[in-house]
Formats: C-alpha cells, sequence, structure tokens
C-alpha cells in the first residue's frame, strides 16, 4: 500500500485527524497490506497506529518539511511476512546526507528504503518517498537522485519497489524518468482505467482545473530483478469513506504483488 494519510496536525475542520483516524486505520486494516509506504506521517498518525495497527514492524526514516512537526515517509511491515536486511534514508538535494533542500524545492524532502527478504526467500528494495508539490525541477533531480541510490543498493540486479506521493500526474517528465529506469507502474498493469489519488477530501465531487487531466499523484511502481520479476495481479485505488469525512485527502493505493 502507498498511502499518504495527510499528517495529523493538520487543521481540516471535519476532516481533522481525530475525526477520521478511525476511519483511516478502518481503511488501512481492510486491505491487510504486508507493506506499506506511508506519506505524510507525523506524531498524532503514529500514536493512532501504536493501538490500532499492531503487528507491524516501524521503520521512520530522515523526517522532512520545513520546521516542526516533521513528517516521515514510514515505512511499516509485517515480520511474520518479510525479514528486514537493511535499511536508510536521504534527503532529496543536493547535499543528501544532511537535512537540506534543492532545485527550487518549497519543502525539504526525503526518501526511506529497506531491503526486505520475502517468505520464499526472495529479496528486493523497497523505497518510499514525497516529491515536491511545486517544483518541478525538485521533483525531476529528486527522482534522478532516488533512481542514483537504487542503482546503489540494487546493482541494477535487485527488484526494486517504490511508493509515494510523486505530486505529478502520469506521462509527466519525472513519471517518464521512472519509465526509462526500467519502472512500471502497477496501476496500468493492472489495466485499470484513469483514476483520480488526490480529492482534497471532497471524493467524487472532486474536479480537476483541466477535466480531462488524471490527478493520479500517488504510485505503486515495479522493477523486474536480473533472476526475479514481479506480477501485478492487482492494483485498485481504496475508496472507503463516510462522506462528509475520508481516510485522508488522497486515496490509497493498494497493489497486490507476486515476486518470482
Amino acid at each position: 500500500m502507498s498511502f499518504n494519510v495527510r499528517g495529523s496536525q493538520h487543521p481540516d475542520g471535519k476532516n481533522e485527524w481525530p475525526r477520521r483516524a478511525r476511519l483511516n486505520v478502518d481503511c488501512i486494516r481492510g486491505c491487510m497490506p504486508d507493506l506499506i509506504g506511508f506519506q505524510e506521517f507525523q506524531k498524532g498518525n503514529r500514536q493512532t497506529y501504536d493501538a490500532g495497527l499492531p503487528g507491524y514492524e516501524r521503520l521512520f526514516g530522515p523526517g522532512y518539511e520545513n520546521r516542526q512537526p516533521y513528517a516521515f515517509n514510514a515505512i511499516y511491515y509485517d515480520p511474520q511476512r518479510l525479514a528486514l536486511l537493511d535499511s536508510g534514508g536521504f534527503w532529496l538535494s543536493e547535499t543528501p546526507g544532511k537535512r537540506s533542500r534543492s532545485w527550487e524545492a518549497v519543502h525539504v524532502r526525503s526518501a526511506n528504503w529497506a531491503r526486505f527478504r520475502g517468505p520464499s526467500g526472495e529479496e528486493f528494495v523497497h523505497l518510499n518517498t514525497h516529491l515536491d508539490h511545486r517544483s518541478g525541477h525538485a521533483r525531476v533531480e529528486g527522482s534522478r537522485l532516488i533512481l542514483r541510490r537504487l542503482e546503489d543498493l540494487t546493482g541494477g540486479e535487485t527488484p526494486a519497489l517504490v511508493t509515494g506521493d510523486f505530486n505529478c500526474r502520469p506521462g509527466s517528465k519525472t513519471y517518464g524518468i521512472y519509465e526509462s529506469a526500467g519502472f512500471s507502474d502497477s496501476h496500468r498493469l493492472a489495466d485499470n482505467p484513469p483514476e483520480h489519488t488526490f480529492h482534497r477530501f471532497w471524493g467524487p465531487e472532486f474536479t480537476p482545473k483541466k477535466p480531462d487531466q488524471e490527478v493520479r499523484l500517488d504510485w505503486v511502481l515495479v522493477r523486474d530483478g536480473s533472476a526475479s520479476r514481479w506480477e501485478v495481479r492487482d492494483c485498485r485505488t481504496v475508496l472507503d469513506a463516510e462522506p462528509p469525512v475520508y481516510p485522508s485527502d488522497h486515496y490509497p493505493v493498494a497493489a497486490e504483488l507476486l515476486l518470482s
């Protein structure tokens, strides 16, 4: 699952975190994911998940945003299904080893990654991120940095999985960068129609500025390894809601993947 949960510190009125926390947890539990990449994850979200999502191990990664309370690209995983082999993170900037921003980014951004061994002994690298919402230059250069790091982590041989809020649409320059690096979009591999994942807490009433645009900002991207490949059995946008309350201003994306 990839899920921008809309951080708990935002003043969202009827959709403030205490009013939607239970629905948010129910949405996640209904999918029973083995692996989750969260974006905009904050302290209040963690407190809710500590109680509502027992059994998961957690990797928070480098905090991002410009000031506290920071957000995290947290990775949650089921240790009964996935064995953690290594993990780390970096900031999306020209100085990725320290909290910083570059390329006209409005906010400090980061990436969080983990190497896992699956139930049948297969290994893969999962990277989770949240790209800048204003600067296209930052999205492009941040993605190029992510891909360079993934090459170091996988050696071009280990399968990779990238989740995140990419803050841009399929067909954008950023999307093309991942395609050129060998990544495929689970949504399209599942033969799904165009959809919106961002909806501003408006749900089905959300209409993009250009009606023909697909505001699908949240992706689950996969790249095969030298000796194993991903099979996308299903990928869906999870539309759980109790209007006017929604789990988040983004719908989560849940993919059923087999690595063989």
